[in-house]
Order: C-alpha cells, then sequence, then structure tokens
C-alpha cells in the first residue's frame, strides 16, 4: 500500500470513528472489528521494529489505552449475553456463528425446555474458553458496575451507581481497580436480591460517611499509591469498627523444611511492627556499617560445641592429641570493618553512615537474603566485631493526648497504629521530643542553624513531612535525605523552613533539575516534570498519613 492509498484510507476511517454507523449491518461491523484486531497486530509488529524510544513509548501507552478499554469492554460483553439470553441460543445458531455464515437479517433461533447452558456464566465460560469462575467472577462484577436484572430479564441500575460512573467516565483511571473496590465493598452489604425482584443499594458508612463515596474519592486521588494505601486503610478500619476479620495469631511459626530450606511465617502487629520496620529500613541502607555487612555473603561455619571456659568432659577428649591450652572462640564472620565502639541505643538508636557506600557490583546477595544476614547478626551481637542494627522506634502523636493517655493513640514512622496500652508502655522509657506547628504546618521552633542539618531539625522536618515529599514515594525513613530548598551554595539557610525531606532517588532528581521545590505557606512543595503533571500544580506527598 502506498502512502497516499494509506492516508486515503486514514480519513475515512476518522469519518467512519466519528460519524453514525448504519443499521442492520451486524456482520460487516463484525467483520470491521476482526479487521481492526489484524491492523492492530500488524501496525504493532511494525512499531516494535523501531529503535526510537519515542515511539516505544508512544506505542506503550496506546496499547496500554486498549487494554483498559478491553478490561472495561468484558465486563460489558457478559452484561450484554446476560441481557440477550445468549445461552439460550440453538447449537445450529451456535455452529454457524463459529463458521462465520450466520444470517443476521433473521432473528435468532433460541432452544427450548432444557437447555444446554444454565446461565450467563456457563455459556461465557464455554463460549469464550475461560474458567468458570473467571466468568463468574465478570458477571458479578457487571451486576455491580453496569446493570443488575430481574427474572424476566430487564435490567436496573448496577448495585454501585457512582462507582460505575467512575469506571464508565474516567479512561485515565485502571478499571481494575474499581471493580476490585466494587467487590470489596459488596462483601460489606447484605447479598443483593434483585433477580428475585427485590433490589438493595448498598447502605455500608462509615464515619457517618458513605463508604462508596469514600471510596470515589481514594480512587481519583492524583498519586495511585496513596489513593491505594488510603483506600486499604479505610476498608480495614471499617471492618474493625464492625468487627468483620478474624484477628490471625501473632509470633514466629515454623513452616517446615522443603529440600533443605527452612520456612519460618513471623506476624506482628503494634509496637513490635514498628520494630521489624525500623530492623528491615536499616538494614537495606547501604550507607550504614552493618547495612554494608549485610550484603556480603556470610561463610557458614560450624557453631562451637562448648560456649563455656570449662575444657571438655573427658568423654569428649581425643586421647591421642597433645593436650593444648584453651583458646576464646574464633568469630563466626570478620567484620568488613574495623570494629567501632556502638553508643548507647537511647542517645543513639540509628547507627552513623559508613562512608563510602558500596558499588552496585558489591551487592552480593539479594534483598531478603541481606535482611536474614542482619537479624542473624543481630542474634548474634555478643560476637566481638559484628556490627548489628538497633531498631529506633518514632512515634507521632498529639500533645493534647497526653493529657489522656488511656484513650491515646499514635502513629509510628512506618505508618504502624499504636493501641494505648502500647504506647503507654513506650511512653513509660521513651524520650519526648516537642515540636510545635503552626495552623498551615510550619514547624515554630526547635534546634539552632549551621552547615548541616543537627538532628533536631531533621526530626522537625520528618515530623512535618512523615517522609519524602515526592508524591506516592514510600521510601522507608532509614533511607531519607534533608535537602536545602534554597540550595546552601546559592545562599540557603541552615533553618526548618528551608529543609525539605526526600529520599536518596528523588533527592538526586532534584539536583538534575527534574523535580522542583515550591514553598507554598512556608511548606515545600514538589512540582513534578510537564509531561507528568502539565498544569504544574504544587504537590505534597499524602501517603504516609493514614486518614482516608
Amino acid at each position: 500500500m502506498s502512502i497516499r492509498q494509506l492516508v486515503t484510507g486514514l480519513a475515512s476511517l476518522r469519518d467512519f470513528a466519528t460519524g453514525p454507523i448504519p443499521h442492520g449491518v451486524t456482520a460487516l461491523l463484525l467483520e470491521v472489528m476482526g479487521l481492526c484486531l489484524e491492523v492492530l497486530t500488524k501496525l504493532s509488529l511494525h512499531l516494535r521494529e523501531s529503535n526510537d524510544p519515542r515511539a516505544a513509548a508512544a506505542h506503550a501507552s496506546v496499547i496500554e489505552k486498549i487494554f483498559r478499554y478491553t478490561v472495561r469492554e468484558q465486563i460489558r460483553s457478559l452484561s450484554h449475553l446476560e441481557a440477550t439470553a445468549a445461552h439460550l441460543l440453538s447449537g445450529e445458531e451456535l455452529t454457524a456463528l463459529r463458521e462465520h455464515r450466520t444470517d443476521f437479517s433473521r432473528p435468532a433461533t433460541l432452544d427450548t425446555g432444557r437447555t444446554a447452558y444454565a446461565n450467563a456464566s456457563t455459556f461465557s465460560a464455554a463460549w469464550l474458553g475461560i474458567d468458570f469462575f473467571e466468568a463468574d467472577r465478570r458477571l458479578n462484577d457487571a451486576h455491580l458496575l453496569i446493570a443488575r436484572r430481574f427474572m424476566d430479564g430487564s435490567a436496573i441500575t448496577p448495585r454501585f451507581t457512582a462507582l460505575a460512573t467512575l469506571h464508565a467516565e474516567e479512561q485515565g483511571l485502571d478499571p481494575r481497580r474499581v471493580a476490585q473496590t466494587a467487590r470489596s465493598l459488596d462483601k460489606f452489604e447484605p447479598p443483593d436480591t434483585s433477580f428475585e425482584g427485590l433490589p438493595l443499594d448498598p447502605t455500608a458508612t462509615h464515619e457517618g460517611q458513605s463508604m462508596q463515596e469514600r471510596a470515589v474519592k481514594l480512587l481519583r486521588e492524583a498519586d495511585r499509591a496513596t489513593g491505594a494505601k488510603k483506600l486499604k486503610n479505610l476498608l480495614s478500619d471499617y471492618r474493625k469498627a464492625n468487627k468483620e476479620y478474624v484477628q490471625a495469631e501473632c509470633g514466629l511459626f515454623y513452616q517446615g523444611n522443603t529440600n533443605g530450606i527452612d520456612s519460618f511465617l513471623l506476624r506482628s502487629q503494634g509496637l513490635q511492627s514498628e520494630q521489624l520496620h525500623s530492623f528491615v529500613g536499616q538494614s537495606d541502607n547501604p550507607r550504614t556499617e552493618s547495612g554494608q555487612a549485610a550484603r556480603k555473603p556470610a561463610p557458614l561455619a560450624p557453631a562451637d560445641l562448648f560456649s563455656s571456659a570449662d575444657p571438655a568432659p573427658d568423654w569428649a577428649q581425643d586421647p591421642a592429641a597433645e593436650p593444648t591450652e584453651l583458646t576464646e572462640p574464633t568469630e563466626l564472620t570478620e567484620p568488613t570493618q574495623p570494629a567501632q565502639e556502638s553508643a548507647p541505643a537511647a542517645t543513639a538508636p540509628v547507627e552513623s553512615p559508613a562512608d563510602p557506600p558500596p558499588e552496585a557490583s558489591e551487592l552480593e546477595v539479594s534483598v531478603a537474603q541481606r535482611r536474614l544476614n542482619a537479624l542473624l547478626a543481630s542474634l548474634s551481637a555478643s560476637k566481638t566485631g559484628v556490627k548489628t542494627v538497633t531498631p529506633q522506634v518514632l512515634v507521632h502523636m498529639q500533645a493534647s493526648n497526653l493529657s489522656d493517655l488511656a484513650s491515646a493513640t499514635a502513629v509510628t514512622a512506618h505508618g504502624v497504629e499504636l493501641e494505648p496500652a502500647e504506647l503507654r508502655q513506650l511512653l513509660c522509657e521513651a524520650k519526648i521530643i516537642p515540636i510545635v506547628f503552626g495552623g498551615k504546618g510550619q514547624v515554630l521552633d526547635v534546634g539552632r542553624a549551621q552547615r548541616l542539618f543537627p538532628e533536631p531539625i531533621k526530626k522537625a522536618a520528618f515530623a512535618r513531612d512523615r517522609g519524602c515529599i515526592v508524591p506516592g514515594c514510600n521510601a522507608p525513613h532509614e533511607m531519607l535525605e534533608y535537602h536545602h530548598c534554597n540550595w546552601w551554595e546559592r545562599g540557603g539557610k541552615t533553618c526548618i523552613e528551608n529543609c525539605a525531606v526526600l529520599c536518596r532517588h528523588h533527592h538526586a532528581l532534584i539536583h538534575r533539575r527534574l523535580l522542583r521545590i515550591q514553598m507554598v505557606g512556608s511548606v515545600p512543595h514538589i512540582v513534578l516534570p510537564e509531561f507528568l503533571d502539565p498544569d504544574q500544580i504544587p504537590r505534597r506527598n499524602s501517603y504516609f498519613y493514614a486518614a482516608a
């Protein structure tokens, strides 16, 4: 085909896509859809041969739009199958459809009496070649988001009308998230009885507001990760408030041995969870000595048979061996750097950085293995020279709660909610650092200024920002850095008003000028690149704030 023919055909295709479609051409429309699929396959094959990254990015964007359309159309098509009673089609009609010789100008022939397929789900599974449970799930999604049916087949509104509007109109939103949310909310409602003629609309509320409306708001959250976390918290809060969950037992459970590998299951909550989060965050940090040590594969050595200074009993002695002097037990592993004396945990619970950080090529073990290495090193803390992680627990709470600890709750740096009993126990031995905020979130009074941010300013900035301020970033607080909004070399001061919390990755993007900081009410906000945010709206990360 020449370029001229392609341009002419494209103009005709535009007219067809934007103009009305004539009636009575069902077979022609189905043929056009089949040809569209063939054209799409051919075009994708050609575009994948291009070495231009711009073509690759544009192609991926188009494919994602097609995928989201297909996901929406999957449940719409199941609803259409149910509405037209396609499961009643006769065997002759189905054979004709498979062989592309159906005469759409005459009425369809339906089976009477005992039919081959009981309902739309069983027919869809057989006709589309999918699992029955998948077909049934799609049809249930259609009842939640497309339309419900009375016994006579007539349609009524879907169960979740607000989510249905979101599913149909928000083309930039992943429809799978909307469907998953609808299924989750449906579990909080009594079984729908629309088929029996008594449709039940959703009634679940939380804190005086409809669960559906709150879910729609969170699905529209600009940052996907933040919205997903808040939605998860909303569902969890509803289950707790209505006691619709079974509390799993916490502890360390042996799961058995498979091919020489032992498996353990660890469940925790509250303060124990925060300690584990802190432990993992510090072991992942390549700038600490224990983080570096955990990245090295530890050599396996047999454990010492005797841990005391007493000689082995007579029955354990080798009669042919020469008597030898007792020596101190040898280390299982040698420290990667000279051992340093650790400060007391109460004054320095987070270890100081080790300089320089290891190169990527030195990371010889997996993420899971390095965490295990750090855990085992902590269990062996009595061995001289072994650098271990000391978990740090940072808790954010309102000053007003200090006067009513019987019902006070708090949130840790990793987002773990502490119950009143755990909070009271922690406060008995905690060092309380008061930080005062103004009406717009500004920290009014803490610490002093110097070239590098001192600990009081860091703690104040972290209390304000809770983490990296880039929307959606969920880096743990052990991996955070503190940035001069007005750069130091440009005359910026070292004070809380000029401090922003960033993870290492986004800190680098700031200095590469891919991200920009803008102050709004003396609080740092992030302006994303124009290709991500054409409106250039200053934003702040709300991922670490649990409230939905």
